[in-house]
């Protein structure tokens, strides 16, 4: 029997008639993979009709997605071999050009992890994007409902026409994964090309990988829990048993324990979200000068010879602010003219819970500002309604403060928790809303009730100023302890936060701080001496009482500017800081 030996472009020799070569070289070609054009051939010869039917790249990623059905308790998945990934990011170009991305905007992204020791380093690439979880904080945030998760794939879609760019989803994704599109106003994502899978093609970013580290797989849900549940999702991710990802991460080799993101001690402020400071500051001292006026209303009704001028001036200017504050947070919007959308996720929603207590305090406190004004035109309204409508602008108000706190204590980063968000909330609405209604009482009795000025001055303010130090001594010094974190071992969000405010952030920090300072403790002091001189200075009273409120205010916006630029949002590994 002889073996012959066929190579292109010559005739096939028998055994007994090579030399050396020949069979040496026979071995080698033996051993190695037929080249394209045999692969072409061959897959020619199998599928001689149909050819023209199967797209070009159906090589690449045929076996990169799954052939079979989804059965019950399953879902589709991205699984990364993290041993193929080399960071190429041929992936995100994929995936920016086949979504039409805009430049700076990206779907997928490559991260780098390192760790290992000095003789013997380790960096590993990750390559990330939507997870597609079980629980998808982004879907339950959503206040238009613009997310949807389908039952039989699991993957998590975005709505685009649903959308009015709020962006509360990029607050509650731990894992980065919402983008926001600045001239389309929306918010897009990942949804694993499911327009692509549904032709049987695989999604750009797999069908792009030159080393197939990424595949399209079916993970069972159960899996994915239990896997949460011993945190066994990828290191350096934010921990998985918020969400329940379901991307599998894959790897042959041991990594070692010290892994940490390329980007772990780089720390750079947030976007400020400018029009939610205003709206924040200026909602709490609304509502902080409604419930001053309750307290001090029987008070001032009893000195005031002119009650219902200096009640509508008073009340009409608490009203003005909680309205300029909701109308500040329209333009954080990116599609404002839909802004009537945010109540339809209130059942999962705290944003849209918020727009709902506010709504019902703009329409209570609406109702209260103008009882003065009705009494004007002589109509006589009862001091039990009175009470009432002013006790229920009250609630509703605190109860905004409340859906406030819970918006951003559910995207659970650490500076924002609950304990500390709710009570900085709230005494920002005493520490603004004692000198507003102060101010305007002394305005109002000035100008609208002469000669009662001295006695209002006296038997209605002193205590106020009290509680104002009061106040403002206890939230200065718990957003001074902040700087406690600086003494962690280990680089705690707290502690990247601490930082922050004490290097990029130092200047409005220390404004902050001297703004409070002179604002709310120094000042009301003074007030306090003046107001308890046997004559006292209209003019200087008031002049007083208007700086207090002016810098008051100015270090509430400075601290709610802080709030947002200086924490620590959880993210998938970055690549080290350029």
């Amino acid at each position: 029997m002889s073996i012959a030996l066929s190579l292109p472009g010559a005739p096939a020799r028998s055994i007994e008639k090579q030399t050396p070569t020949d069979r040496l070289l026979a071995a080698v070609l033996s051993e190695q993979r037929a080249t394209a054009v045999d692969d072409f051939a061959e897959w020619h010869d199998r599928e001689p009709h149909d050819y023209e039917l199967t797209p070009l790249q159906a090589r690449y990623y045929r076996d990169l997605i799954p052939q079979s059905r989804i059965g019950g308790g399953e879902q589709l998945a991205f699984e990364v071999d993290l041993d193929a990934c080399s960071g190429c990011k041929a992936c995100v170009t994929a995936c920016h050009n086949l979504n039409g991305l805009e430049p700076g905007e990206t779907w997928r992204s490559v991260g780098l992890l390192h760790g290992g020791t000095t003789q013997l380093p380790v960096l590993q690439h990750v390559t990330t994007a939507c997870h597609h979880c079980l629980d998808p904080a982004c879907l339950d945030g959503c206040p238009v409902e613009a997310y949807e998760k389908d039952p039989i794939t699991g993957i998590v879609r975005h709505l685009d026409d649903q959308c009015i760019g709020c962006q509360y989803c990029i607050l509650k994704c731990p894992y980065d994964v919402p983008k926001y599109s600045r001239s389309k106003g929306i918010v897009r994502k990942c949804d694993m090309c499911s327009s692509r899978l549904a032709v049987g093609e695989a999604p750009a970013c797999v069908q792009a990988c030159p080393n197939q580290a990424i595949r399209i797989t079916v993970v069972n849900k159960q899996a994915v829990v239990e896997s949460a549940e011993a945190n066994l999702f990828l290191p350096g991710a934010p921990e998985p048993r918020h969400t329940l990802p379901t991307t599998v991460y894959r790897t042959r080799k041991p990594l070692p324990a010290n892994l940490l993101p390329a980007d772990y001690y780089s720390a750079t402020p947030q976007h400020a979200h400018w029009p939610l400071v205003l709206m924040l500051v200026l909602t709490q001292m609304s509502v902080g000068a409604f419930v001053t006026n309750q307290i001090i209303g029987g008070i001032s009704a009893s000195d005031d010879p002119g009650p219902l001028a200096a009640r509508t001036l008073r009340l009409g200017a608490a009203f003005l602010f909680g309205m300029t504050g909701l109308a500040a947070s329209i333009f954080h919007l990116g599609r404002p003219l839909l802004a009537y959308r945010a109540l339809l996720g209130w059942k999962t929603s705290w944003l849209s819970r918020e727009v709902l207590a506010f709504s019902c305090f703009a329409a209570a406190a609406s109702v209260y500002a103008s009882i003065p004004l009705v009494e004007a035109t002589g109509v006589s309204v009862s001091a039990t309604l009175e009470s009432v409508t002013g006790a229920g602008v009250a609630l509703c108000g605190l109860a905004g403060i409340a859906c406030s706190t819970m918006i951003y204590a559910s995207t659970r980063r650490a500076l924002w928790n609950p304990a500390y968000t709710g009570l900085k909330f709230l005494l920002t609405a005493a520490i603004l809303g004692i000198p507003l209604a102060l101010a305007i009482q002394l305005v109002s009795t000035e100008w609208l009730s002469a000669g009662s000025f001295s006695l209002v001055a006296q038997r209605s303010t002193r205590w106020l100023y009290v509680a104002l130090i009061g106040a403002t001594v206890l939230k200065l010094n718990a957003e001074a302890a902040l700087f406690a974190a600086l003494r962690a071992h280990t680089l705690t969000p707290m502690r990247r936060t601490a930082l922050l405010m004490r290097g990029d952030l130092a200047r409005p920090t220390a404004y902050r701080f001297a703004a409070g300072i002179l604002g709310g403790i120094m000042l009301p002091t003074v007030l306090i001496v003046l107001t308890s001189a046997p004559v006292v200075s209209a003019p200087l009273v008031l002049a007083t009482m208007l700086l207090s409120l002016a810098l008051c205010t100015t270090g509430e916006l400075l601290e709610r500017y802080l709030f947002f630029a200086a924490v620590i949002a959880p993210k998938m590994p970055g690549a080290p800081a350029s």
